[in-house]
């Protein structure tokens, strides 16, 4: 009888090991499930990475010390997000030369906004490069504007457009970009200004 119970065991063992998985396999199994688990996360820190742009090729594009460059719904390209990587059209705010933020300007009175910009890029900014309004509020300002002269690359530029203050009291904000020959804006710009 205890050989037939050992032979019995023996005949249970040998079937379990053949129809089931060996402690080598299961290991195997988790260690690849592991390996894939932990491709699949590197592979998702990498696409984040590469959606969220980083401070080296981000310029500053505004005196505005708030994330406002780049309201919801703007189209980004070139050096804030998506644009060209070759670095061709990169631009970034140097200083306000005219309006400050939050400036206040009485209703109805025309004024010009100017920025000081500086072309950070590779390829020189031409006169078929122009200033377009983006979104917010456009402030009876153009559609789009060329760029009056051409800019070098590394050089720094004053570029304007004339704007109406609103005829209600409030805060108002307008988001103006430079966009390249194409018309696809790469450096985000704002005005900000107060209606008394």
């Amino acid at each position: 009888m205890t050989r037939n119970l050992i032979l019995s065991l023996a005949l249970v063992s040998l079937l379990l090991t053949s129809c089931g998985l060996s402690e080598t396999d299961v290991q195997s199994t988790v260690g690849a499930a592991v390996t894939n688990a932990v491709g699949t996360v590197n592979a998702q820190y990498t696409e984040i990475a590469l959606l969220t742009p980083s401070a080296t090729n981000t310029p500053l594009t505004t005196s505005t010390p708030m994330a406002t460059n780049t309201p919801a719904g703007t189209p980004t390209t070139g050096a804030i997000s998506g644009g060209s990587t070759s670095g061709c059209d990169v631009g970034s705010f140097v200083a306000d030369v005219t309006v400050s933020d939050g400036d206040e300007i009485e209703a109805g009175t025309p004024f010009t906004k100017t920025w000081s910009v500086k072309n950070d890029g590779t390829c020189e900014w031409t006169t078929s490069y122009m200033l377009i309004f983006s979104s917010g509020d456009q402030m009876g300002g153009p559609t789009s504007t060329p760029l009056t002269a051409a800019v070098p690359v590394g050089s720094t530029t004053n570029i304007s457009v004339s704007l109406t203050a609103p005829a209600s009291p409030g805060s108002y904000t307008g988001y103006w970009a430079i966009a390249n020959a194409s018309g696809i804006g790469f450096t985000y710009l704002s005005v900000v200004i107060t209606v008394p």
